[in-house]
């Protein structure tokens, strides 16, 4: 088992790093998107660089930093006045995207299959190797792990899939998909159960699709893109209920998570 190699890979698609952030901007950003995340902080809280820089017991510079990341990520959102405010997540066109993102994963994995003209065969062995040496190293590597940064290798696998189908067209319009829904799709991966159940799923329909078997594969992704669409559904509506608790003031206990 390749463990460094899996652990190589991850690091390079920017989805693992040390245990422990490298420097104070990582330490803001990791903990406040995690709260947001969590739905800890209300819609009405405003955070300011004062506020967080006297709560993380840093500079201003970092916290500065952090905050500008999670902007432009989307977690956080500037109000009338400029300031920053949680981004509500909203959930009213998830479903419209997914119906077109079943069209297209199943247009894939018909493709793939069939190995019709155009299908790299032999990338196609690699995406089924690479996830069942991550599945095999998944144990030694979850500590260090920073878990919704899993939602860039989920998207890697759709992706590579998707231009393994030599279809062109396919593979951008799931890149787009993958963009326009990232930030309601990353609380899907917010808990280890979530991952090693999509590290499986991602793995059977990886070796069905090897194996030519077009009808358990097709099977296979409805089922997986299904299973996250409910997730993401449920997980976004906890988040908003909490969200839209009344205003509390933003502190921290004494592990540094915040409440």
């Amino acid at each position: 088992m390749r463990v460094d190699a899996v652990r190589a890979r991850l690091r390079a698609a920017t989805l693992i790093g040390a245990t422990e952030p490298a420097s104070h901007a990582d330490r803001v950003h990791r903990d406040l998107r995690r709260a947001l995340l969590a739905g800890e902080l209300p819609l009405t809280q405003r955070l300011t660089e004062e506020q967080c820089a006297e709560r993380f017991q840093t500079s201003r510079t970092p916290v500065r930093d952090a905050l500008r990341r999670l902007e432009t990520e989307g977690h956080l959102v500037r109000d009338r006045t400029g300031g920053l405010r949680p981004n509500m997540p909203r959930a009213s066109t998830m479903c419209e995207i997914y119906q077109v993102r079943f069209v297209m994963e199943d247009l894939v994995v018909r493709l793939a299959s069939d190995r019709v003209a155009g299908v790299d065969n032999a990338g196609l062995q690699r995406l089924r190797d690479e996830w069942a040496e991550l599945q095999a190293a998944w144990p030694q590597l979850v500590e260090s792990f920073e878990l919704p940064d899993f939602i860039h290798a989920d998207e890697g696998f759709h992706e590579a899939l998707a231009r393994i189908s030599g279809n062109a067209t396919a593979a951008r319009h799931l890149r787009d998909i993958n963009e326009r829904i990232r930030l309601l799709r990353i609380h899907d991966f917010t808990t280890t159960d979530r991952i090693e159940t999509t590290i499986v799923e991602h793995l059977a329909i990886a070796e069905a699709i090897v194996a030519g078997d077009t009808g358990l594969a097709t099977t296979l992704m409805h089922d997986h893109v299904q299973s996250s669409a409910s997730v993401v559904e449920r997980r976004v509506g906890e988040v908003l209920a909490r969200m839209l608790d009344e205003d509390v003031p933003l502190t921290m206990t004494t592990n540094g998570s915040i409440r």
